[in-house]
Formats: C-alpha cells, structure tokens, sequence
C-alpha cells in the first residue's frame, strides 16, 4: 500500500471472538487525516439528552395528561389493553414518578381492572415502600449469652421437645434469640405470650 507522504502505516493486533473459537487478526490501518498544525479531526457531535429525545417527549406528554385526567376524573381506566399498551402505560406511570410529576402529596397508583383490564387512580400520601417512609435505625437487639430466667413463652419452647427440633447448638442458639426478642418486646411495652402451635407428623 502507498501512502501519501508524512504518513505512516500502524499496524494493529485485534481479537476477534467467534462463537467456537477465537481469532487474531492482524491488518493495516492509514491514520485519518490531520490538518495542519497537528490537530485532529473534530469528533462529531455527542447525542442529545434523553429528555430531549422524542421518545421522552411524548412519554412527558402522556404522563401530564394522565395527571390532568386522574384530578380531573379520579380514575382512569384500560378496559382490555394488549401486553404493549400496559408496558407503555407502566414506563408513563414510572417516568411521572420519576421526573416529580405526580400532584403534591399523593401517587399514582396501579391495580387489575375487570381481569384484563387495568386502572390508575391518585392514592393519598407517599408510598409505604417510599424512602421517606423507612424507619429509622434503632439500636440491635441484645441476645444472651446463657439463658438465665427466660421468658415464659421461651421456657415452654425450651421444654417442649416436640418443637424446634434441630442440632443441641442450634437449638440453644435459637433459644437464645428468642429470649432476646421477647425480652426487647417486653421492653417495648409489647405483650409476648406462648401460642400453641399443633405438632405435624409425617
């Protein structure tokens, strides 16, 4: 190959992998132009932002004009939408969410509608599973190291041999978690009483 005068071959080791076997392919590659000066070419445009993309633009779209239907009629309904429809409809309702566009103080809120069908509907405050709703951290429980006058519900289980049966270690270790929850209820002000529990035989 001849190249033009100031530039130089490299040449370039590359792995290619195919679904049986590996392959190495050595060829010749001719470095792209440079401008005088030594610059390189300028490299083209980077792509535009998502949301400014048209997919999210009418993803946008739809989801305001849920809102404005679930205050405007409280509900909204999908009576037998295909498997696209609702896949669309979950990434409208996820991209409000999202983007902060849900009204103050309430969600949108999904469940079956008539079998197939499916509804939104506006739910008052955040969700249960919501960040803001995780309790706080508390303190671990302390567990014994011995069982020393367990809690009456731990010493039914300890005497009863027909439950929790497993390993002598394992058994003294569960006691002891018992004790150490029934114990925290207690501190608590929780109740904690024995409940029998039928024994299954196979």
């Amino acid at each position: 190959m001849v190249l033009p005068e100031g530039q130089r071959a490299r040449r370039i080791v590359g792995w290619v992998r195919l679904p049986a076997r590996t392959v190495c392919a050595t060829y010749d590659r001719v470095p792209a132009p440079f401008e005088k000066g030594g610059d390189a070419a300028v490299p083209s445009d980077s792509p535009s932002p998502y949301s400014e993309r048209p997919v999210a633009q009418a993803r946008r779209a739809k989801a305001r004009e849920l809102v404005e239907r679930l205050l405007a009629e409280g509900r909204v309904r999908l009576t037998d939408p295909s498997d696209d429809e609702v896949a669309e409809w979950r990434r409208v309702v996820n991209y409000a969410k999202r983007h902060g566009m849900e009204p103050e103080g309430r969600r949108i809120e999904k469940a079956p509608y008539g079998g197939l069908g499916l509804e939104f509907f506006l739910a008052e405050g955040p969700h249960p599973n919501a960040r803001s709703q995780r309790p706080a951290a508390s303190d671990p429980v302390p567990v014994p190291a011995r069982l020393v006058r367990p809690h009456p519900a731990v010493a039914a289980l300890r005497d009863d041999d027909q439950h929790l049966v497993m390993p002598s270690a394992l058994r003294r270790r569960s006691l002891l978690l018992f004790q150490g929850l029934a114990a925290e209820a207690k501190r608590r002000a929780y109740e904690v009483q024995r409940s029998p529990v039928p024994v299954l035989r196979a």
